[in-house]
């Protein structure tokens, strides 16, 4: 799961566009479950980094 996340940090941008570019992912807002997903992950890894 890391190794997604770190791709998907690295390449964010390319892959908004992307999402954002394509209707049916559009139309599913899937651009902003990406984000929702992301916004997590970052959450997640703070409270992992805090709690060492």
């Amino acid at each position: 799961m890391a190794e997604i996340y770190k791709y998907a940090k690295r390449y964010r941008s390319q892959i908004v566009a992307a999402l954002d570019a394509n209707p049916t992912t559009k139309r599913t807002q899937l651009q902003h479950k990406f984000e929702q997903v992301i916004a997590l992950m970052e959450d997640n890894i703070y409270e992992c980094c805090s709690e060492a």
